[in-house]
């Protein structure tokens, strides 16, 4: 075995990994499973992938394994293959823990990420836990890395992902209400990103400062910026983020 790639589980999340790789310059051999044959052939062409015949077979050639499936999937696809003490599986099944993944993978030495969709453009939070020199060079390239101390803490990280996810919806919306103002779809749309995109900018180059201190600093008295955030306070909106953070926690919890 080399330092080969190989993935378990063709979906969403490994296209987004694959496509992230290669914009890094990662050439290495990407081993995929037989499953989702026709997003597996796409991943073929367009990333140099090579599709094996079986999962067994990508864990024979590989060293380093992605495995990236429902947790509903996850036995069933573990229980049958067999791993050395060699193998790195790199799993981004939320909610599943080390203590069970190691029942089901024996001698292998084993991690949790779980990078987010703009993974593919080499952005976004990208949690491990616990601390793996191969599986961190590995992961760097998808974003910014963020190491966990403890599989609770990596848990909480986990809500990072669907928070990702809600983002796009309210981006939609202001978008479309901009557009509704009479503002081209192109001009809304690049309004909308490129203020969230300037805000995050802002908040990780002021060190000295906190979320807040920034906020203040901008919306004072008097502002047409105080003005919406204290509606925007008045009605809970952002107390609204929180619940659904804590929502997802729960679940993953149980």
């Amino acid at each position: 075995m080399n330092s080969s790639l190989g993935i378990l589980g063709v979906g969403h999340l490994a296209t987004y990994v694959i496509a992230g790789l290669r914009r890094a310059g990662d050439q290495r051999e990407i081993l995929l499973s037989p499953r989702n044959a026709q997003r597996a052939q796409a991943l073929v062409r367009e990333h140099r992938c090579v599709q094996e015949r079986s999962n067994q077979a990508v864990v024979e050639r590989a060293r380093i394994i992605l495995l990236s499936v429902r947790p509903h999937q996850l036995e069933s696809l573990l229980e049958p293959l067999e791993f050395t003490a060699d193998h790195l599986l790199i799993s981004c099944v939320a909610g599943v823990s080390l203590e069970h993944l190691r029942s089901l993978v024996g001698d292998a030495q084993v991690v949790r990420t779980l990078p987010l969709a703009c993974a593919e453009v080499g952005e976004g939070a990208v949690p491990l836990f616990p601390e793996h020199p191969e599986a961190r060079a590995l992961l760097s390239q998808l974003g910014e890395l963020v190491l966990l101390e403890s599989e609770a803490q990596f848990e909480l990280a986990s809500v990072a992902a669907c928070m990702n996810g809600w983002m796009f919806k309210f981006f939609a919306q202001l978008t479309e209400w901009y557009a509704a103002q009479g503002l081209a779809p192109e001009a809304a749309k690049a309004l909308v990103l490129h203020a969230f995109s300037g805000a995050v900018a802002l908040a990780d180059a002021s060190t000295d400062k906190s979320m807040v201190e920034i906020s203040d600093s901008i919306a004072t008295e008097g502002t047409y910026t105080k003005l919406g955030l204290d509606m925007l306070e008045s009605q809970g909106a952002f107390d609204l983020w929180v619940d659904a953070c804590a929502e997802v926690e729960k679940a993953l919890k149980s």
